[in-house]
């Protein structure tokens, strides 16, 4: 027992999160020097105090482990007396007997610099400490991991995938599958990819994990490219740079460290391992590293570089990339780590600082480096600064998360906001006759065709991918809005087709017990409609295609009824135009067809078509009922070809999983639509007319030349005077706006500061919505620039008849080109003229200035 007394902590640093950790304490007031402390005298008790406040009383057996935790030294525990003002003497209380052998941790100082507490730290480290820092360690169900230093008190670093949403394979559901990357940029709205960021910064903070494997920021060069739908870049370069900042912003306001990847050119996924992509320096700084550089401009922590080569060197050592472009000239301060298995050597003094998932370079192999003498130990310690730094700058050291993996962060409000993002992520590409949004009372027969109505695609493949806990169908959501029962199992029934196998080779089989088991796992999995059990595996089918007789095998949907009628409305499903869809659309008031595709990493997709005979099934339907509305779900750009023949478009991209709810939201006007096309769709396969030795490359795909230089996208489109099928920014809206009084003014008198565009934007429809006005600029002819390029865009949103203001700041920094000569942005002089308007190529108003 301790004598009646009050032992005194003095504190540099307690971290307000700190709890009290006795429910009868007292917290006593702030006193301006900590040396001297007015206090009460309590039994058995320890005080802690800070300079911003004094702090709980504590039973000496829990003081001593937690202020080890907290980096604090046994020799700050003073023992006084019960009388005030006593003087904090630097003494040991002897009578406690827990004070062993604490090392102190100046680097918990939240008072200094965040690469400052990283010095301090890294100078107390080991060899062997640092080189754990620089390499993952696969044993874990993080998608990275590096072990925790209990000596020094650094916590693991846990990562996980993906870009959009935390992909948790062995705990499907406990997440939400957010919408892509892609579909995002289709907001065109700093104010969603705010919003976005906050909800997975949430939910991996949740999951225990500290750093998120995301956002992809690749510009589309390639329309093909399997990863397309994971950038929020779009074809754009400063749509990327715009919208990453608040993404980055929201994810690392939750402690959570995010991930610009995939650094750099991963523009295409074919040889995506071995590929070269030959760039020049201009065309990387003006087009490919704009994305990148507004993530660094946002405070990001870590950079992933890319599998692929740039110039003949793997971008994940290649010193041009890596350590004179992003760490020097583009000012980045964090760390680069490897994507997974892309480290090809010891590439520390190159640019690289950390290996993912393994150890197989950055472990053994650059420590004995470093013993050898061939490295700098500095070498190393500068990689373990630029992870450390962010770290503390995020908060990892000074707000522990002991969250588990297991936690299920997916809740109604996040599904809330699931769903208000993919509604206001919809582009509405045409809407003839205004025959959007649908009205309830005007309507008795709907007809909806096509397997995406009941199992749709809303997620694209690999690291990208979140399964859901359940998906919103079309099917359902609209048979909701219009009071008709959803779609239940129909495997109570037992109404199976005996001795029939739904014949499709490749189809995905689990094991399972009997028919009714089989049932029931295809009801629980959104690819699957249909099944045949063999007596010992459940195969899953989208389809009932390929139906023959087969000995042995029972086969069946797993659902109820698809079409079903109440209170005078009737909602009716068909899988295709072949299997009725055709005959419910002939009479039907309105028909909804539904066509997807997917894309996946590991792959380009084969074309922009949509497969399976999509494109077939829209024309017919169209052809027996003018009311059409397409809904398209796809990974990037695609081919319409008939989109004169139907009387509306809409699309989606990758929506995730509250798609349904989020498509009736806007089909009935709950939501009016305010998406723009973050890409340009093409009237044809190629109409960019890329070379072999552009895509996939020369020597087998292997050596990809950039010669577009400049003209990548809409830039392509202007400069060869091409009308795509529907333009980059384009997205109709419920209502009506209109342009007026451009004006353009200096920032300066001689505008070498910028310059300010400014226009009056009026709904003049009759409906409430949301405009995105974009600001194109055209350069002086001796800058050697693309027609026009994207330098501003804004939403707002509008009453009927109400106006707005709006203004556009433009530095100099975007009314300049990169020098090759000087390495640097050189600002233009001449004249400018500055374009506003509703898309690339739907320009209302326009006016010039001089720099």
């Amino acid at each position: 027992m301790l004598p009646l007394a009050t032992v005194v902590v003095c504190l540099s640093f307690v971290p307000d999160y700190i709890k009290p950790f006795r429910a009868n304490h007292t917290i006593l007031q702030p006193h301006k020097d900590v040396s001297e402390i007015e206090c009460s005298d309590f039994d058995h008790d320890w005080v802690t105090t800070t300079p911003k406040n004094l702090r709980a009383l504590v039973s000496c057996q829990l003081a001593v482990p937690q202020l080890a935790k907290m980096g604090m030294s046994c020799a700050t525990l003073i023992p006084t007396s019960s009388s005030r003002n006593r003087k904090v003497r630097d003494v040991c209380p002897k009578s406690c007997g827990m004070c062993g052998p604490v090392l102190a941790r100046p680097w918990m100082d939240t008072t200094m610099a965040p690469s400052d507490r990283a010095a301090k730290l890294i100078a107390s480290m080991n060899l062997d400490e640092k080189i754990v820092m620089v390499h993952g360690n696969v044993f874990t169900e993080y998608t990275g991991f590096v072990p925790a230093n209990q000596r020094l008190g650094i916590p693991a670093i846990q990562m996980n995938d993906g870009p959009q949403g935390f992909r948790h394979n062995s705990m499907p559901g406990s997440t939400t599958s957010m919408p892509s990357g892609l579909t995002i940029a289709a907001t065109w709205d700093v104010n969603a990819a705010y919003k976005w960021g906050d909800v997975m910064g949430t939910e991996f903070f949740g999951k225990g994990a500290n750093v998120q494997l995301g956002p992809g920021l690749n510009v589309a060069r390639v329309p093909r490219n399997g990863r397309n739908f994971e950038y929020m870049s779009g074809e754009d370069p400063f749509l990327g740079y715009t919208l990453v900042q608040p993404t980055i912003r929201a994810i690392q306001s939750h402690g959570v460290i995010a991930n610009a990847k995939h650094y750099v050119n991963n523009n295409q996924e074919t040889n995506r391992d071995s590929m070269s992509a030959n760039v020049d320096e201009r065309s990387r700084f003006e087009i490919y590293y704009p994305p990148f550089q507004g993530a660094i401009e946002a405070g990001v922590g870590s950079f992933m570089c890319s599998y692929n080569k740039i110039n003949q060197v793997y971008a994940c050592e290649n010193n041009q990339t890596l350590n004179i472009d992003l760490k020097q000239r583009m000012g980045f301060q964090g760390w680069v780590m490897s994507d997974w298995g892309a480290t090809h050597s010891i590439s520390v003094p190159q640019g690289l600082d950390q290996e993912m998932p393994d150890d197989s370079h950055l472990g053994s192999p650059l420590k004995q480096a470093v013993l050898d003498g061939d490295i700098a130990e500095t070498v190393v310690d500068t990689a373990v600064s630029r992870i450390l730094t962010p770290m503390f700058q995020v908060g990892i050291f000074d707000y522990p998360n002991s969250n588990p993996i297991t936690s299920n962060v997916t809740n109604a409000a996040h599904r809330t906001a699931c769903r208000e993002l993919a509604s206001h992520a919809m582009v509405m590409l045409k809407n003839r006759n205004n025959i959007l949004p649908l009205s309830k009372s005007g309507i008795r027969n709907i007809a909806l065709v096509g397997l995406g109505a009941l199992s749709p695609i809303v997620h694209g493949g690999g690291s990208g991918a979140v399964v859901p806990v359940a998906v919103q169908t079309p099917l359902n959501s609209i048979r909701k809005a219009f009071g008709l029962p959803i779609v239940q199992s129909n495997c109570s029934n037992g109404n199976f087709e005996v001795g029939i196998d739904y014949y499709q080779p490749g189809n995905e089989g689990q094991s399972s017990a009997s028919v009714q088991d089989c049932c029931s796992l295809c009801a629980g999995r959104q690819d699957c409609l249909y099944f045949t059990f063999d007596g010992a595996t459940c195969w899953f089918k989208s389809t009932n295609a390929g139906r023959v007789s087969s000995s042995g095998k029972t086969s069946g949907r797993c659902y109820g009824d698809l079409s079903a009628c109440a209170g005078g409305v009737c909602v009716n499903y068909a899988e295709s135009d072949k299997n009725g869809g055709t005959d419910i659309a002939k009479n039907s008031d309105v028909t909804i067809v539904f066509v997807q595709t997917t894309a996946s990493e590991g792959s380009d997709r084969d074309s922009l078509s949509l497969p399976d005979g999509q494109d077939t099934m829209v024309a017919n339907i169209a052809a027996v009922q003018p009311n059409t509305i397409v809904v398209v779900v796809t990974p990037g750009a695609l081919l319409l070809p008939w989109s004169d023949s139907v009387a509306s478009i809409l699309v989606a991209f990758m929506p995730g999983q509250e798609f349904g709810d989020a498509l009736t939201d806007v089909l009935l006007g709950v939501v009016n639509p305010s998406g723009k096309l973050p890409l340009t769709f093409p009237n044809f396969e190629n109409e960019i007319n890329f070379t072999v030795s552009q895509y996939p490359g020369d020597d087998n795909g292997h050596n990809a030349t950039y010669s577009e230089h400049l003209l990548v996208g809409y830039r392509w489109y202007g400069a060869n005077n091409v009308t795509p099928r529907f333009p980059f920014g384009h997205g109709l809206s419920y209502t009506q706006f209109q342009y007026s009084n451009l004006r353009v003014v200096p920032v300066s008198p001689n505008a070498q500061n910028g310059v300010q565009v400014s226009f009056d934007l009026q709904n003049t429809g009759s409906v409430a919505g949301s405009e995105v006005s974009q600001l194109y600029l055209a350069f002086p002819a001796s800058a050697g620039e693309p027609p026009l390029q994207l330098k501003g865009f804004q939403k707002s949103f509008l009453q009927p008849n109400e106006s707005v203001r709006v203004i556009f700041t433009v530095p100099p920094r975007h009314l300049s080109v990169w020098d090759v000569k000087s390495h640097n942005w050189a600002l233009i002089s001449g004249r400018f003229i500055a374009h506003v308007g509703a898309s690339s190529q739907d320009i209302r108003l326009a006016t010039p200035f001089v720099v």
